[in-house]
């Protein structure tokens, strides 16, 4: 069986936009956050912090159902922050990071509360994202990829990672 490629990080830190890129390059690119919500993947949603509770039992037997039935050559990629497959199914884990300054400008610009800003900013610096697939993968499997810069810089650097593994 084929195991997938984990493009994850701090929301803000480019995922959605370098996977878009992905592709158009040809990747099968799966939002994981968009499938949880339309697939009720979820135990509830928390009105507190505006988001879903992820059923991580459910999503990992959806994750593996879709990668079991993936037949392209290149790997598949799941684009999200709350993927955490066993290892067996994670050939690489790319972790996107990027500046304060320039996380913080990007969640100001989506409009994000400031609470939720000031949230972010604060995994970011405690490296909470990093941490958590440092712990699942291991040092071999986890790629950490700056994503200051350009969008087209950043996704020479993604293609590079993905080049190398």
């Amino acid at each position: 069986m084929r195991a997938a490629i984990i493009v994850t990080g701090t929301p803000g830190t480019g995922k959605t936009t370098l996977t878009q890129l992905l592709r158009k390059e040809g990747y099968t690119v799966l939002d994981v956050g968009k499938e949880v919500k339309e697939k009720e993947l979820y135990e509830f949603y928390d009105d507190e912090s505006k988001s879903y509770v992820v059923d991580d039992d459910k999503l990992n037997d959806y994750l593996i159902q879709i990668l079991e039935e993936h037949t392209s050559d290149l790997p598949l990629i799941l684009d999200g922050h709350v993927v955490q497959l066993p290892p067996l199914f994670v050939s690489n884990c790319l972790v996107l990071r990027c500046s304060i300054l320039n996380l913080r400008q990007r969640l100001v610009e989506r409009d994000y509360a400031e609470s939720k800003v000031d949230e972010n900013i604060e995994a970011e610096i405690m490296e909470v994202i990093l941490s958590d697939m440092l712990h699942l993968y291991g040092e071999d499997k986890v790629t950490v990829v700056s994503t200051d810069g350009t969008v087209e810089e950043s996704f020479v650097r993604v293609m590079s990672a993905l080049n190398t593994l």
